[in-house]
């Protein structure tokens, strides 16, 4: 059998993700300048080359077969890590030690600025790029090649995917508000006192919900029927601070928020976190000199705070 690999452009690869995207032939050759019938033959050629049916047709055009998510999920990553290769030599001719691109979910932001600044001294002209997320976005885009490592809360079904991973640390998360809330300067306050107020959660799914989900039904209690839901630590915080809404955190994280004046830690039991924070980045690729330094740099301060 002939290897087709050896037969494929990175143009073709380019055709695979239009197709992928688009799902339809005619947008397709309109956009990447070649005619529908050379299209249509290219991709049959292909798919006989492989042995698999890349693409089912249906009425309003083409999606991905198993296989052909397989192959663009390849593709994809291929194509990135060329887009980041030229980048790259391009910036290291002017300098540059390398780069890295870090994922970051908003409960583990704290760790991660506190590896990089070390890791910025140990490479004076690094290119970084921090890119905040949740973490399912953020696990996508580590798997196509557009992240190297992936920093935060876990849940699901994110340990089967094909990534090495890493626990930083477990913790509780607890309920916060602004500094000058009515609830602050109680020793004591009952879940029902809480209810009173409206809070700010994170969204439906997240790890961090589904604790203060479980948490609540074990205490006998309920969301306050007009309860925000928000992903953006940000927004949280600038509300929480203009109001007398309450939200959660991971405990390190309020603790840093209450220890800069920002927020108060309500006098409420934690709550017990059956998930831990960790790292993630790809199998079957050695991880660069950068990011195995970032890495350490990592375990290094999760394990320091753990003290």
């Amino acid at each position: 059998m002939s290897d087709w690999t050896q037969k494929l452009k990175v143009h073709h690869l380019r055709l695979l993700v239009c197709i992928g995207d688009q799902g339809n032939l005619s947008q397709v050759a309109t956009m990447m300048n070649i005619t529908q019938p050379a299209l249509s033959k290219w991709l049959s050629a292909l798919e006989e080359e492989i042995g698999l049916t890349l693409f089912e047709r249906h009425s309003k055009g083409l999606r991905p077969s198993a296989g052909g998510r397989l192959m663009l999920e390849h593709a994809r990553r291929i194509l990135n890590d060329l887009e980041r290769s030229r980048v790259d030599i391009e910036q290291f001719k002017q300098g540059s030690q390398g780069s890295l691109i870090v994922g970051c979910s908003p409960v583990a932001t704290d760790c991660v600025a506190m590896a990089l600044l070390p890791l910025t001294a140990d490479y004076p002209t690094l290119r970084l790029h921090v890119v905040e997320n949740v973490m399912t976005p953020l696990l996508q885009s580590l798997l196509s090649g557009k992240i190297d490592v992936a920093v935060g809360r876990v849940g699901g079904r994110a340990l089967e995917l094909p990534l090495n991973y890493r626990v930083l640390y477990t913790e509780p998360i607890c309920f916060v508000s602004g500094r000058n809330h009515p609830l602050v300067q109680r020793n004591s306050i009952s879940w029902h006192e809480l209810l009173s107020y409206r809070w700010v959660v994170w969204p439906t799914g997240t790890p961090i919900r589904v604790s203060i989900d479980n948490a609540l039904v074990e205490h006998g209690a309920m969301l306050p029927d007009d309860y925000l839901e928000c992903s953006s630590m940000s927004v949280t915080l600038n509300m929480v601070q203009a109001s007398e809404m309450v939200s959660i955190l991971s405990w390190r994280l309020a603790r840093r928020y209450e220890a800069q004046g920002q927020l108060a830690i309500l006098p409420l039991p934690r709550i017990e976190q059956k998930g831990s924070v960790g790292v993630f980045w790809r199998k079957r690729e050695t991880p660069s000199g950068v990011l195995q330094r970032f890495l350490t740099h990592l375990l290094a301060t999760a394990g320091d705070d753990r003290n």
